[in-house]
């Protein structure tokens, strides 16, 4: 099992967080990987911060001279991407477990009718205080149950299968927000997906977010998600009422 993995990480004027990012991907047990670091027009020091890690060949960065949406500044982080498995990292989170890749690769390898495994996370703040342990759903029933009411995925944690993203078309750039749950949604429409029981990440909820910076967008994003997904899933109409009321619910906490 070395299966190469493909890390995509996509920043934009986050070098006080992505170094430590970065670090988290090398201290992996797991070490047949690129990382694919796409660099959106940044105004601060983002460069400066990659430029220390380059002399490992594994890490490959490329700047985007205008900035563009995020589900397109991913899908470039793709088209550059060449590896069986792709894993996500946000630039402002961390891998807290060094055998996240090993576990993950493991279980796709060993479970070829799932699309997308991913699992746990720490949720810090700005200054890297806990604030509360959260497990998602982990069987694909249980997820099912709820995949449009609450994402049942932390984007950071996810690991799946590159050539069936590159099939689907990538990130939808039709949306500004949600894209990434929009991704496992559509992952999920025709293979299983899951979770493992395990604490793999740090996911950092802080005021700089782009979806706690512009929370009405953020909704009305995660509402053409649920229009795009609700007749896959069988969904009733209420589905949208209680997504936005979590929605808000998490944005206002």
């Amino acid at each position: 099992m070395n299966n190469l993995v493909s890390i995509n990480i996509v920043t934009h004027n986050r070098a006080h967080y992505l170094g430590a990012a970065i670090k988290s991907v090398l201290a992996q047990s797991y070490d047949n990987w690129e990382l694919i670091i796409i660099d959106d027009a940044s105004t601060d020091n983002t460069g400066e911060i990659i430029k220390k890690f380059l002399a490992d060949k594994r890490i490959k960065y490329f700047l985007v001279e205008k900035q563009a949406s995020v589900a397109a500044v991913r899908n470039l982080a793709l088209s550059k991407s060449s590896g069986e498995h792709l894993a996500v990292l946000d630039s402002d989170d961390l891998w807290i477990d060094s055998d996240k890749l090993i576990k993950q690769v493991e279980f796709l390898v060993n479970n070829p009718d799932y699309s997308l495994v991913g699992g746990g996370a720490k949720i810090i703040d700005a200054d890297d205080k806990l604030i509360e342990t959260i497990k998602k759903p982990l069987t694909d029933k249980e997820i099912r149950k709820v995949f449009l009411e609450k994402n049942p995925f932390f984007h950071s944690s996810i690991l799946t299968r590159l050539e069936l993203v590159k099939k689907l078309g990538g990130y939808d750039e039709q949306f500004l927000y949600g894209d990434d749950m929009d991704l496992c949604l559509m992952l999920g429409r025709e293979h299983k997906v899951g979770n493992l029981n395990d604490i793999l990440i740090s996911y950092r909820r802080h005021d700089d977010n782009e979806a706690a910076k512009q929370p009405k967008e953020a909704v009305f994003g995660v509402f053409k998600v649920i229009a795009k997904n609700r007749k896959a899933y069988k969904a009733s109409i209420l589905v949208y009422l209680k997504k936005i009321i979590g929605k808000a619910r998490e944005l206002l906490t």
